[in-house]
Parts: C-alpha cells; structure tokens; sequence
C-alpha cells in the first residue's frame, strides 16, 4: 500500500475542493483515503469559510473504485469480520458523510465511475459528467455483493428495475445513458467539466445555505416516508426556515428589485 494519500483539498473562495490524486492507479481509494475524505467533509460542515464541497479528479479516471491490491494482500489472514469492520470505518462512513453533508454538494466525473468510486459521486446533490465518463458495478464480475450504499443510492436514483440492470448484469453506462437514466444532473465536454462543475458549486455557494441544508435533509429523508408526514415535517422546517437572515435579505432583495445577497445564516 502506498504510504501517500491519494486524496488532497484546496479552499477555493467557499468551495472545498476534494482532489482524487492518483490518476496513474485510475484514483482507486485505500481505506486510509477514504477515511481521509470522510474527515474532511465532516469537517467542512463546521467550518464557517465553506459552503459548498465539490469533488473532483486528476488524471483520466474519477475513481476506478477501492484499491483491491492494497486491500488484499496475499500473504495476510485478516480476522473474521475483517472486510464487515474495514467497510464500516473506510467506506462506508465516506459515503455517508457525503450523504448526510448539509453543505451542498458537486462530484465531476471524467472517465471511469466505478464501485465505491461511483457511489462516492452518486452521494453528492450533484453529479456533473463530462462525455467520457461511463459508470459501471464491478461486483457481477468480481463475485462479490455490493457494497459502500450501491442498494441504498441506485434504486432511489433510477428504479429498482434499472438499480438490477447495474447490479446483477454488470451493464456500464455512457454519459449519456446515465443522464437518461436520472443518474446524473449535467454532462458537458470534457474540456469543459472542470469550469462548469465549479461555476455549479460557486452557484450553489452564493445560495441560502441555511435552508438549502434544511431541504436537503427532508429531500433525502422523504425518499423512504409518506406524504402525509413528509408534508407534516415541511410545515415545521419552513417555519425555522423563516427566523434565518436569508430569508430576511431574499424578501428584502425581492422588495427592492435586486439579486440577493446570502450568507447562509
């Protein structure tokens, strides 16, 4: 296993900037950099100077998945429940520090999406492509079960018939098939992925944060309850919604004619 992360950040204005940054193992992820990238967003939630997180890759390739050589070494005899705890810690807590981040955010995708790779982009508000990106479930051809939130995100995302076309025969998609398929939000050029997912999540940045973060925690609980409580639980948030100074400062933009000038407070 390499000792180097392959993961770094950057502060750019109010966006974090998550890099996956070994493109020559196509930004495969060991537990460590997962773990790293769990962190990180977990820590941008407290941190006043960002709004928005968007993740991106260098090289040809967003994320080919985990790292199975370094995960996998032939010569070691893991514990029972070794691969349970390693999900549970690496994994499995990115995803869902991603998922439950109340800050919005972008993935950029370029080239190939793949396994936890895919469903680090898919726990993101936002997936933008460029036209190379495919997007694909390695576990059919690797013999394994799926992992890292993939029976959580895709049947929520395109159907549960489409979710079985993925997962059990393996079917990988074009951008353009994805964008088809409501699996992701934009595809652009290639040349052009790296400005527009950025002008996305500088957009998303200058918004209301505060209640942005408020619908996206009913967003992606409502996906599971019913109408009548996911109406009840609306009444109540839009309710707190209205004691931000956003919401001052949206009525009073409105009053005066102008673009609003929002703090996320």
């Amino acid at each position: 296993m390499s000792d180097r992360l392959a993961v770094r950040s950057e502060l750019q204005g109010s966006v974090l900037v998550l890099i996956l940054d070994r493109g020559s193992k196509a930004n495969t992820l060991t537990p460590t950099d997962m773990a790293w990238i769990a962190d990180s967003v977990a820590g941008a939630v407290t941190d006043d100077a960002v709004r928005a997180v968007l993740i991106r890759a260098e090289g040809d390739h967003f994320c080919g998945g985990a790292d199975l050589v370094a995960v996998n070494s032939p010569d070691a005899r893991p514990r029972t429940g070794a691969t349970m705890r390693m999900l549970n810690s690496a994994a499995h807590r990115m995803v869902q520090s991603i998922w439950d981040c109340t800050l919005p955010t972008v993935a950029a995708v370029q080239g190939r999406a793949a396994g936890v790779g895919l469903h680090l982009a898919l726990a993101t508000d936002f997936v933008v492509a460029a036209d190379s990106a495919s997007f694909q479930e390695p576990f059919r051809e690797r013999g394994f079960t799926a992992d890292s939130g993939a029976t959580f995100l895709l049947p929520r995302l395109v159907g549960l018939a489409r979710a079985k076309e993925l997962l059990l025969l393996g079917r990988t998609l074009t951008a353009a098939d994805a964008l088809t398929w409501g699996l992701i939000s934009q595809v652009h050029h290639d040349d052009e992925l790296g400005a527009e997912s950025f002008a996305l999540a500088e957009e998303l940045a200058g918004g209301p944060t505060f209640s942005m973060e408020l619908t996206k925690s009913m967003l992606n609980k409502h996906v599971t309850t019913d109408l009548a409580s996911s109406m009840s639980e609306e009444a109540a948030i839009v309710q707190l919604s209205l004691h931000g100074q956003d919401f001052k400062e949206g009525i009073k933009a409105f009053r005066e004619r102008r673009p609003a000038e929002f703090t996320g407070r």
